[in-house]
């Protein structure tokens, strides 16, 4: 079977399979690991998803992606860079029994050439990127009717609670370099993230905060 995502397995990268590792004990428990899984995946409403296809980056163990289709999505695809993470998406979606609409590949989402998706979704992954221009850019190029993300707020109390927390993680991932390998948390602007979304053609139709520490945002493309 051909490559859909066209892309090369890319290496490791620190600490992404053993979070995953941790999350798929939970999702082989309940359909959605975490409290803003759950709110992405249904801000966009059944209607959103129904008949779809779905990219979720930095898709980790695979519950959202897998979730959408339990939604009326047609077909999902997830991208991750840990190989240990795409080893239990894929066993989760074989425990879901839906692995013939699931594909899940190893893969830097900043720069894969990815095929059009009606549904593109990133949770908890800007903040994993200390450039998030290329990363924007490359996975709004692959969004056919919907963008989605979560992320740390930036502006406010809760931009300021967040770049505190931001600090005092990065600050352990350093005295714990050989496990974490350099990784960093970053909040980004997201004022500036959403201009450049929209002016990919994007308007936002959700945006608010969830569960106190992040961000969400849902766009459809103006018609």
């Amino acid at each position: 079977m051909s490559d859909p995502l066209h892309m090369e397995p890319e290496p490791e990268h620190c600490c992404f399979d053993d979070w995953a590792a941790g999350n798929a004990k939970r999702a082989w428990r309940k359909e959605i690991t975490a409290g803003v899984t759950r709110d992405l995946v249904e801000a966009p409403g059944q209607s959103r998803l129904q008949g779809r296809s779905v990219l979720d980056l930095g898709c980790g163990t695979g519950d959202l992606a897998l979730a959408t289709l339990a939604r009326g999505a047609t077909r999902a695809t997830g991208v991750d860079l840990g190989s240990g993470a795409i080893d239990e998406a894929r066993a989760l979606a074989r425990e879901r029994k839906v692995e013939d609409r699931s594909t899940f590949q190893v893969g830097d989402a900043a720069k894969v050439h990815f095929d059009e998706h009606d549904v593109v979704l990133l949770n908890r992954v800007l903040c994993c990127y200390a450039e998030d221009t290329t990363l924007l850019d490359n996975s709004l190029r692959a969004a056919r009717h919907v963008f989605a993300f979560t992320a740390p707020p930036s502006s406010g109390l809760a931009g300021t609670i967040a770049r505190v927390e931001a600090r005092l993680a990065n600050l352990m991932f350093r005295i714990r370099y050989r496990k974490f390998k350099g990784f960093r948390v970053h909040v980004h602007d997201l004022k500036a993230v959403d201009r450049r979304i929209r002016q990919a053609g994007f308007l936002p139709t959700i945006e608010g905060r969830r569960r106190l520490v992040w961000h969400l945002a849902v766009y459809e493309r103006a018609v």
